[in-house]
């Protein structure tokens, strides 16, 4: 239900009476709200179809347009409308819901962690900083969710000419010398 995108979904009482199932139900099954929200990012991180395919490009630019067009393509998919629903819905910071879902936000970083993870592997064999790469692997997200936003509402800007910015932009930071303002050479020296 939570991959329609709707915000009622996130309601377990909703989703325990389109399942046939009462309050009670579900409270034996999950214990509460935390441990049901939990299993849902669960077995999104576990059914997740592949997500990472081999990369194609031998650039790091090659693949950071690969990793920008993978992840804009994933907004699509039911999993990551499930994941988005569940995490509009639930109590906002992070920190707030540590307090009062710790096990779905454990089971969100978990979610985070494996992003990473894929995404370090990805630029495996390239000349990346992993500190920089860090970076980039969470901005990315949070880029590409903006621009993908912003197409659904119909921005007026030229969304292929700020994905392609925002593609060098990440290139560069990630092709620079740790320290070095991206797209510079790093500092010869006194001359």
């Amino acid at each position: 239900m939570a991959s329609t995108g709707r915000p009622e979904t996130v309601s377990i009482n909703l989703v325990a009476k389109e399942a046939g199932l009462s309050w009670g139900s579900v409270q034996n099954l999950f214990g509460d709200s935390d441990g049901f929200w939990a299993a849902v990012v669960e077995r999104i991180l576990r059914d997740a179809p592949g997500w990472w395919a081999e990369p194609v490009a031998e650039t790091v630019a090659g693949r950071v347009a690969e990793v920008v067009d993978f992840y804009n393509e994933t907004l699509g998919s039911p999993y990551t409308v499930a994941f988005e629903t569940i995490r509009d819905g639930l109590p906002r910071p992070r920190s707030a819901l540590e307090v009062s879902h710790p096990r779905t936000a454990a089971a969100l970083s978990e979610l985070e962690v494996a992003w990473t993870k894929g995404f370090l592997t990805y630029f495996a064999g390239l000349d990346v900083d992993q500190e920089q790469a860090l970076d980039v692997a969470t901005l990315l997200i949070i880029a590409v969710r903006g621009l993908r936003d912003e197409e659904t509402y119909g921005h007026h800007a030229d969304l292929d000419r700020l994905r392609s910015t925002l593609i060098t932009a990440m290139s560069s930071h990630l092709g620079s010398p740790p320290g070095s303002p991206p797209g510079l050479p790093p500092a010869i020296g006194p001359l």
